[in-house]
């Protein structure tokens, strides 16, 4: 196991929903708000990628990392996780199960070696489909058991930010659904889905 010697954000510390909706509305003020209300974010980013290189089959769009990360401006670095990072190379720990990716931890999504609770924040964009994974070389993973370990890994109150084309199905005794924020990169082009989650 991976030791890590910091601990987790207070509760008392953390961020309400609203604070984190106020966060990025003031990080982003030319883009529509995203908003909250009872109990949810919710909005529409706009992430173009007319401008931006492509590294990498199926990477983050646009400025989308950027605006997931402005929502948790309380999240220090060294406890946030990017499972299936691809060319990711940060902030936070990186982790991938290809070594062609050179992440700082080579390791499945269902299979982790870090401790329990080691982050309060885990930011994920697997492979949507076989075929998704076989342009990356890796097999597909099971969301169920991909959750359940991001879920060990991840503090008491802690997040997970999932993008995908849908949002993965959940317990409720586990997890809490406090967002859903519909993903654009463009014309004729899919529309994905960043489902946010509070670990129970």
């Amino acid at each position: 196991m991976v030791e890590r010697t910091d601990g987790p954000i207070p509760m008392t510390e953390r961020l309400s929903l609203v604070a984190r909706a106020a966060s990025y509305n003031q990080t982003f003020p030319s883009y529509p708000m995203t908003m909250y209300d009872k109990g949810w974010l919710y909005g529409v980013w706009y992430c173009g990628t007319s401008w931006q290189k492509a590294r990498l089959y199926g990477q983050y769009p646009g400025n989308y990392l950027k605006r997931v990360l402005s929502l948790f401006p309380d999240v220090p670095h060294d406890r946030l996780l990017q499972p299936c990072a691809g060319t990711v190379q940060g902030p936070g720990v990186t982790l991938d199960c290809s070594p062609v990716f050179s992440p700082q931890v080579l390791a499945s999504v269902t299979d982790m070696p870090f401790n329990n609770g080691s982050f309060d924040l885990v930011v994920i964009d697997p492979p949507y489909s076989k075929a998704d994974a076989q342009h990356y070389g890796v097999p597909l993973f099971s969301q169920r058991k991909g959750m359940a370990e991001i879920r060990r890994v991840l503090s008491v109150g802690g997040f997970m930010v999932w993008l995908d084309t849908k949002y993965p199905s959940y317990r409720r005794s586990e997890w809490n659904l406090v967002g859903l924020i519909g993903v654009i990169t463009g014309f004729q082009r899919a529309t994905r889905c960043c489902s946010i989650w509070e670990r129970q």
